[in-house]
């Protein structure tokens, strides 16, 4: 297991913050999150042009772009569950997932934690839970070979 801090090891970048230098001093960005109203080429690969290290994405819309954009590149990413997403659907759909259980519904995340979690944690590279959750689940986590993005309130 790796862990993934949220805010340091793991950020989220949009067209708001895409200029933030506070972003650029961090020394080492594991994964980020692009969440763009109006994703374009551009805005991706300027991403990519500003933290060249960094080789794993997340996307939770406009997937074509994303998958036009880094299919030509050697960069990995992952779509995050949406709150809504079925999770039998969401799973269908994609191959990389990134499954956020803060973003399922409280039956959803009952039924993942207490029934399946062993069995989807086999089908995920990266999942994100809230500290308690990690705390509880920890022995198990730690046995797993993926990223632990753990989100800290």
């Amino acid at each position: 297991m790796r862990i993934t801090r949220i805010g340091s090891d793991y950020i989220s970048i949009d067209e708001d913050n895409i200029k933030d230098g506070k972003l650029l001093e961090i020394p080492r960005v594991h994964i980020i999150e692009l969440n763009f109203f109006n994703p374009t080429k551009e805005k991706i690969e300027r991403v990519m042009s500003l933290f060249p290290k960094t080789n794993r994405y997340v996307v939770s819309n406009n997937i074509r772009i994303y998958n036009y954009v880094f299919k030509q590149t050697s960069k990995k990413y992952y779509v995050m569950n949406q709150p809504g997403d079925g999770i039998i659907t969401f799973f269908r759909k994609n191959n990389k997932v990134l499954m956020n259980l803060m973003n399922l519904s409280i039956f959803e995340r009952q039924f993942v934690l207490e029934v399946i979690f062993e069995d989807i944690l086999k089908n995920l590279e990266v999942v994100m839970i809230d500290k308690e959750t990690f705390d509880e689940k920890k022995s198990l986590l730690e046995t797993w070979n993926g990223n632990v993005a753990i989100q800290e309130n």
